[in-house]
C-alpha cells in the first residue's frame, strides 16, 4: 500500500489556497506558520492546504474528492468554511509540477485564490500543524520565510493572486 496522501505510490497531489482579503491597508493573505516539528519546511510560513487521496470507493469521482480535500484542509487548518463552488478554474492561479529524485516521487501542485469574504466567517483557528497565523500585505511577503526553492510554489501562488484582484 501507498503511503497516506498520495494518489498512488509515486504520485501526490499537493493543494493550497492563498485566502486573500481586504485590510486596513490593501490585500492582505492569510499565512500560516508551520509547527517547528515539521516534516517538510518546518517553522515556514504556509497557505492553508494539504495532498489529496485517492478516492473511497463510494466517492462519485477523483474531481469531485479533489475539490473536497481542499475544501476539509482549509477548514482543519483554520476553521474557515469554502464552497467547493469556490474552485473553479478562474480561481486555479498556480499549476506546477516536482519530481523528488530522492523519493521517487511525483507531486502535482494547484495554488488556488480564495476570496475570505466568500467564507461567512471572521474567526481564524489554527490546527496543531501550526503555530501561529499572520494577515500579510503583498508589501512585507520578503519578511516571512516560505522555504526557498522547496516553497517557491507558496509565494508564487499569492503574488498570482494579488495580481488577479488588482
Amino acid at each position: 500500500m501507498f503511503p497516506k496522501h498520495q494518489l498512488t505510490e509515486n504520485v501526490k497531489l499537493l493543494q493550497k489556497a492563498a485566502i486573500i482579503r481586504q485590510g486596513n491597508s490593501g490585500l492582505e493573505v492569510l499565512l500560516l506558520q508551520r509547527s517547528a516539528d515539521a516534516k517538510s519546511r518546518p517553522n515556514c510560513w504556509d497557505l492553508p492546504g494539504g495532498n489529496s487521496e485517492w478516492p473511497a470507493q463510494n466517492q462519485l469521482s477523483a474531481a469531485d474528492l479533489h475539490l473536497g480535500d481542499i475544501k476539509r484542509e482549509i477548514q482543519e487548518e483554520t476553521a474557515l468554511q469554502v464552497s467547493e463552488n469556490a474552485f473553479d478554474l478562474n480561481k486555479l492561479v498556480h499549476f506546477s509540477t516536482y519530481f523528488d529524485s530522492e523519493k521517487q516521487v511525483f507531486t502535482v501542485i494547484c495554488g488556488w485564490l480564495v476570496i475570505f469574504a466568500s467564507t461567512n466567517q471572521t474567526e481564524i483557528q489554527i490546527s496543531s500543524e501550526h503555530q501561529n497565523y499572520i494577515w500579510a500585505s503583498q508589501a512585507n511577503l520578503a519578511n516571512y520565510d516560505f522555504g526557498g526553492d522547496s516553497g517557491a510554489f507558496v509565494l508564487d501562488t499569492i503574488q498570482k493572486s494579488f495580481a488577479k484582484l488588482s
